[in-house]
């Protein structure tokens, strides 16, 4: 193979996978997101329906609505919400290996200014869920 063309290959390919991958973080991201206007809004089921059996299996809506109203006792409504971190895993502790995507969120409560908060959604058949959640 000529060496010009080699390089223009590995480029191509380069390229691509760095497209992927952004593409992929997006859609990662936007199911975290959503996950927590659900959440915000108080759709505790609706947040429920869109969780990974690693979080539904343990917990029903009413559960999730007990652990995240102790999670964020006191804290208020959410004021704004910016991603400060994202890290890639594909294995997390008691759950099979697969592609996760862990978000940490800066979050101003109206009683709290800097609450951190992680989400962890994974890929599952083709779609991103979220399986995880804990304020920091």
């Amino acid at each position: 193979m000529p060496k010009p063309f080699a390089l223009i290959l590995s480029a191509l390919l380069l390229a691509m996978t760095s497209y992927v991958q952004a593409s992929t973080t997006e859609a990662a991201e936007a199911a975290a997101l959503a996950w927590l206007e659900a959440i915000d809004q108080g759709e505790y089921e609706q947040a429920w329906e869109k969780s990974s059996p690693l979080l539904k299996t343990p917990l029903s809506p009413t559960m999730l609505q007990r652990v995240v109203t102790l999670a964020r006792n006191d804290l208020g409504s959410v004021e704004s919400r910016r991603r400060i971190r994202m890290s890639q895993y594909t294995s997390m502790p008691g759950a099979p290996r697969n592609d996760y995507k862990e978000f940490a969120f800066q979050t101003r409560f109206t009683n709290n200014q800097r609450v951190v908060e992680v989400v962890t959604p994974h890929l599952e058949e083709g779609t991103w869920r979220v399986s995880g959640y804990y304020v920091q």
